[in-house]
């Protein structure tokens, strides 16, 4: 299995040793993942979550799972993490957030605006 965090996203890097004549050799940093179990009072189970101890600071600032899965949009969270609170909107009957995206005015440049208004 990968070492991905489910909270930050934060997943193994690559990157190279450096010697004191600076030959470089690869190498692998790896996050420091640890595999906790999270109670959904909401849904009234328990989950598995491998998580970075970061990710488990964050959660814990939220105040548990529920807390955090609720606070985010589900466009800021991983999959596994959408599902959660997809089910969770599911359980408590609240409706569907729909994102807006953002409108983009057209870049006009400031000569073409004096043309259009002379007109």
């Amino acid at each position: 299995m990968p070492n991905v965090c489910k909270v930050t996203g934060k997943k193994t890097e690559v990157g190279m040793n450096v010697s004191h004549s600076n030959r470089r050799t690869k190498r692998t940093f790896k996050p420091n993942i640890q595999t906790l179990k999270f109670r959904s009072e909401i849904l009234g189970r328990d989950f598995s979550l491998k998580l970075t101890t970061s990710g488990l600071r964050t959660l814990v600032k939220h105040g548990g799972l529920d807390g955090y899965v609720t606070a985010k949009p589900i466009s800021r969270l991983t999959p596994d993490m959408a599902a959660i609170k997809k089910a969770i909107e599911k359980k408590a009957g609240v409706p569907k957030t729909v994102e807006k995206k953002p409108v983009r005015k057209p870049n006009k440049s400031a000569r073409l605006v004096k043309k259009t208004a002379k007109k």
